[in-house]
């Protein structure tokens, strides 16, 4: 196998949640998709910061034997700004909006290195084959009908 660039084993499309989120609902959808975290917006559709497994598990710390608080929270209440996680999140800029474009997980290089072929690496990177936005839509909410 050649050498990668990052680009070739990003994960095209991440995972983000809206700033007024619950912790709860945070966990849930963290847990559901198997992610170590995912980007927290703002009204405005910004990135404002990273929620992850880390800010969830302190969250529960810091509850103590007191989870009802929990149920209190916000992802807003205990993301941070940096990425200092397991993903990279790559930004997209424009017009004065950032947003994330695509992220680089572990385990996005773990199959690289597991890999026997380049077909075992075929739905990873900007050059994946994809299903159009609108093919995903339809799949995701033909679901919850």
């Amino acid at each position: 196998m050649s050498v990668k660039l990052v680009r070739d084993l990003m994960h095209i499309g991440v995972t983000t949640c809206q700033a007024d989120t619950s912790l709860v609902e945070g966990v849930r959808r963290l847990m559901r998709d198997e992610l170590e975290a995912c980007i927290v917006l703002d009204a405005h559709g910004h990135a404002a910061g990273v929620f992850s497994r880390r800010e969830a598990v302190a969250a529960y710390g810091r509850a103590g034997v007191d989870v009802a608080d929990l149920k209190q929270l916000t992802v807003a209440d205990v993301m941070r700004p940096d990425q200092d996680v397991r993903e990279i999140f790559l930004m997209h800029h424009g017009g004065g909006i950032s947003w994330p474009a695509a992220a680089l997980r572990y385990q996005d290089v773990l199959r690289h290195i597991a890999a026997d072929s380049e077909a075992d690496l075929a739905d990873l990177g900007a050059r994946a084959a994809r299903k159009s936005p609108i093919e995903v839509f339809k799949e995701r909410y033909s679901k919850d009908s």
